[in-house]
């Protein structure tokens, strides 16, 4: 942890996170084709990607990207707009082959300094985690402390999304999301990015887990729509920003729904804009 002044440029200005997520992958492959999506081409990925950040501007606090697919084409190409920060996803993907994969490992030739090079304002590391997998979880544990290192090093605010797996019922996703939550704030990151810890199913339950949440960690956390549709996405990020959540990082609860038409860019000026201006406004409650 390096101090929640090195967030500022992450926040917008009533000092929350409004940070659109750009840095998918595997599952963005999936969006273009559930059949083939090692097929889809980089070139169709990149150009959506690009058509997204022309699209939303500069009303994102920072927008979440990744380093094979929009670091250099958007970052370091200078495409977002002044004022806008962004994140680098360090995480390496690559599963669509292997859904029992539990370890994660860093992208090859990407690391905390290189992402501070590449002008990045902050990087996040998302984990496949479960805080009782004994071994498992401390290797994960371990990943996590030398990328909280790494960027301590540089002086580089480090996020960590911790995505729980082997959910059994909503009493198992929201022990398992407050006490990964609990867990990894001790490891030192700046900031947790966790889905919303109850479930659709449950609204009565969502403000009391909100509430577990906040009062386990001592470090500001983000919630993101992990698949939600929009507009329940929209009431989950109302309920945790007034219990303490500090904003929302969210990508195709905002945007999905824009890949495959014809007029992409009139439907993500049209639909996807006024969602995140949306969740914006339910930031304030």
């Amino acid at each position: 942890m390096i101090g929640r002044h090195a967030l500022a440029p992450l926040l917008d200005a009533a000092g929350r996170f409004s940070i659109l997520a750009l840095d998918h992958r595997d599952s963005l492959r999936v969006e273009f084709d559930p059949v083939a999506p090692d097929r889809v081409p980089v070139e169709a990925l990149v150009r959506f990607k690009l058509d997204v950040v022309e699209a939303f501007g500069d009303r994102p606090s920072a927008v979440m990207l990744d380093p094979e697919l929009s670091i250099t084409q958007i970052l370091t190409a200078g495409r977002l707009p002044a004022g806008v920060g962004s994140l680098c996803a360090l995480e390496a993907q690559g599963y669509l082959g292997d859904p029992d994969v539990r370890m994660n490992h860093l992208l090859d030739g990407w690391s905390p300094a290189r992402a501070k090079a590449v002008g990045a304002s902050a990087a996040k590391l998302l984990v496949l985690y479960r805080p009782d997998r004994g071994e498992l979880t401390a290797a994960q544990d371990d990943l996590i402390r030398s990328v909280v290192d790494g960027c301590g090093q540089v002086g580089l605010p480090v996020f960590v999304e911790p995505v729980p797996y082997e959910v059994s019922d909503v009493d198992d996703r929201e022990c398992t999301i407050v006490a990964s939550a609990e867990r990894i704030a001790a490891l030192g990151p700046d900031v947790i990015k966790m889905p919303f810890p109850s479930d659709a199913a449950h609204p009565d339950r969502w403000e009391a887990a909100c509430r577990r949440v906040h009062e386990a960690i001592d470090v500001p956390w983000a919630v993101l729509s992990w698949g939600a549709p929009f507009a329940v996405f929209l009431d989950q990020t109302r309920v945790a920003c007034a219990q303490g959540c500090t904003g929302f990082m969210a990508g195709r609860a905002i945007w999905g729904d824009s890949i495959h038409l014809a007029d992409r860019a009139a439907h993500l000026r049209a639909v996807a804009v006024p969602r995140f201006d949306a969740l914006v406004a339910a930031m304030a409650g």
